[in-house]
């Protein structure tokens, strides 16, 4: 039982709240039963296991502390305490988990016969790309790559608003030319969402082979992606607002493509 907060051991996981600390160590946390749960379905190496038993919601935590001992990770009691100081926000399910970050590649996506692809570009916000990964696992689509990223793919609030699907739909993180290069060995469609499109995303093609390019929040989709897209396509704006929120915009492409797909 751990029960100081000033526990040298307690002390590590409260840095890894910090992306600096995430990445020396190549370490991040995993909180909560669903997400742990996932990871551990993922393959994902947890090292050591934080448990206090006094903030169990019965969600079968005690499989999870069976299956982690039989793998040898390293299980700590907590106190209340203790857990509320490794905890983030205001949640509490009794069960916090450092594991090691895996490091996806290119090479480690296995396309479907007509795969659709999300890429997002220099996205700021965490709790985007987490969102985006939940929409891509609510429509089965292929994983999701995060190019030139601008933010830690292993940032809590990714976790957090991913609601664990990037354990089930990984991030891969590249460059925008060699994912360019990758793209043009694989004749796959390049569309980009962009205001500045002249084509409505209903009208665009997304039954064939197909990337979708999502921009950053603040500057869009770059000169880059728009110079190599096949589309540049919008979703029109009937409002004052000339544009939404990129995981939102990502929501409606990926639900046509869904719509025109199953047709």
């Amino acid at each position: 039982m751990i029960a100081s907060v000033t526990n040298r051991k307690i002390k590590d996981v409260v840095k890894l709240r910090d992306s600096l600390s995430r990445r020396k160590n190549n370490l991040f946390i995993i909180e909560g039963y669903r997400e742990i749960n996932l990871a551990l379905k993922a393959q994902i190496a947890i090292k050591e296991l934080y448990v206090c038993k006094d903030f169990f919601k019965g969600f079968k935590e005690e499989e999870i502390i069976t299956l982690l001992g039989k793998r040898n990770s390293n299980i700590y009691e907590v106190t209340r305490k203790v857990y509320e100081k490794i905890a983030y926000g205001n949640r509490r399910q009794g069960l916090i988990a450092v594991a090691q970050q895996p490091k996806y590649k290119l090479s480690d996506i296995k396309l479907t016969k007509n795969p659709f692809l999300i890429v997002a570009e220099r996205i700021e916000k965490p709790g985007n790309l987490g969102a985006i990964l939940r929409t891509i696992d609510a429509a089965g689509f292929d994983s999701l790559i995060a190019v030139d990223s601008l933010t830690d793919i292993y940032n809590h609030n990714v976790m957090r608003s991913s609601i664990g699907t990037i354990f089930t739909k990984p991030i891969i993180t590249t460059s925008s030319q060699e994912l360019l290069e990758w793209l043009k060995k694989r004749d796959v469609a390049i569309v980009c969402a962009d205001p500045t499109g002249s084509l409505t995303y209903t009208s665009v093609d997304l039954k064939k082979p197909t990337v979708l390019i999502l921009g950053s929040e603040e500057k869009g989709v770059s000169s880059f992606w728009k110079n190599h897209a096949d589309v540049i396509t919008s979703i029109p704006m009937r409002g004052k607002a000339d544009s939404l929120n990129v995981s939102v915009t990502a929501a409606v492409f990926i639900f046509e493509a869904l719509r025109q797909r199953s047709q």
